[in-house]
């Protein structure tokens, strides 16, 4: 693993993780609402649900997957039309007020803001494209792949968690700002040219491999 790998790694997850998306939103929308100590739960639900993905995704499925030059190629060229896609419907989305009051909980058992954390993880088709095909790019082979697994797992897992973190804590700050047309059509907009950015770098490397 070489500096400018992992550099790349950085800024690329930093983009897509800190980009409005289910979890940022449904962050900011509780931060609005919740004391601070009612969203640590929520926060490790996700990062845990977040780590099954790493070992699921990035340590069983894309290694079977890269046996299969074909299919592998496939599944990234999936990937990367699904960003495209994803960068079409937020581009093209009106209103973000009504999102934020539908993902706001009112609840106070610990255990049921963990699982709702957990779910909004899980069910982000982020995740898929983050684990299924962004991560295997970056594994440089005759390395030590599991060791490179763990240094790109624990800095998507910090940077997730202090996204999170960082949209709660403005949520509340922010609320005005939010109920603005302007501001609601400007956060779709720069989710749109992170996800095609996102995409015209993975195709990139798709080519140059």
């Amino acid at each position: 693993m070489t500096i400018s790998n992992y550099f790349s790694f950085f800024i690329l997850v930093f983009t897509m993780v800190y980009s409005p998306g289910p979890m940022t939103m449904f962050m900011m929308a509780n931060g609005m609402k919740m004391q601070y100590k009612n969203i640590w739960p929520i926060l490790i639900g996700a990062n845990n649900a977040y780590l099954i993905s790493i070992i699921v995704f990035t340590v069983g499925l894309t290694q079977i997957l890269q046996q299969n030059i074909l299919i592998w190629k496939t599944v990234q060229i999936a990937g990367i039309i699904y960003l495209v896609y994803l960068a079409y419907v937020q581009w093209n989305k009106k209103n973000i007020v009504d999102s934020l009051s539908s993902n706001s909980l009112n609840i106070s058992n610990s255990s049921s803001l963990y699982g709702k954390g957990a779910l909004i993880a899980l069910s982000n088709p982020k995740t898929i494209v983050l684990f299924g095909v962004i991560f295997p790019q970056f594994i440089v082979e005759g390395e030590h792949r599991l060791l490179q697994i763990i240094i790109y797992g624990l800095t998507f897992l910090i940077l997730q968690f202090s996204s999170g973190w960082v949209y709660a804590y403005f949520g509340r700050r922010i609320k005005i700002l939010v109920t603005k047309p302007s501001y609601q059509s400007l956060i779709h907009k720069m989710s749109a040219i992170v996800l095609i950015l996102v995409a015209g770098f993975l195709l990139v490397r798709l080519y140059t491999s």
